[in-house]
């Protein structure tokens, strides 16, 4: 490969790996919300916010979006953005999850609004008071971003192992 060819890859590599970082980023997120709820119950309760997972859909879709195009010109492997799109929308039905779950009934509190719609959200963790068993919840919302997650981090994995000439001639993944 010559360096200008080299050069031109780069800002589609740059775009995928930061899709990867980003998809594994939102995975972390979903692992560590249950224990952040527990131990820092301020801090948890904004990062496990419906809203705060509307923003990072907000700023993960365009990478992944101008990603996926930007790979398709090269490879034109269909599967690549068909993948990632079904990725995306499960990331933007997984944000929209809860306030179609939600009970609709007037909250006491603009708190316990909150409080209701993250428990839709992200996987919690519920001790009883009495017996001191716990229980993990994962609702609905979680399970659709984490499987969208998933899809988006093999597009982004495939677009860059597709990038590079020798791969466009007879790619490994398929056609």
């Amino acid at each position: 490969m010559t360096s200008a060819a080299a050069v031109s890859l780069l800002p589609e590599r740059m775009l995928d790996r930061t899709g990867v970082v980003a998809s594994v980023g939102c995975a972390i997120h979903c692992l560590i919300a249950p224990g952040l709820v527990l131990l820092a119950p301020a801090l948890g309760g904004w990062w496990v916010h419906p809203l705060t997972h509307l923003l990072i859909a907000a700023l993960v879709l365009p990478i992944a979006g101008l990603a996926l195009a930007r790979g398709y010109r090269q490879h034109h492997r269909r599967w690549i953005p068909l993948i990632g799109g079904l990725g995306m929308a499960m990331v933007v039905l997984g944000a929209v999850l809860p306030w179609l779950f939600s009970t609709g009934a007037p909250p006491v509190a603009e708190a316990d609004a909150a409080a209701s719609l993250c428990r839709e959200c992200c996987p919690t963790i519920h001790v009883d008071a009495v017996t001191g068993t716990w229980a993990l919840r994962v609702p609905p919302a979680s399970i659709v971003t984490m499987l969208g997650g998933v899809a988006l981090i093999v597009a982004h994995v495939a677009n860059l192992r597709c990038a590079c000439p020798s791969c466009r001639s007879g790619c490994a993944l398929g056609t």
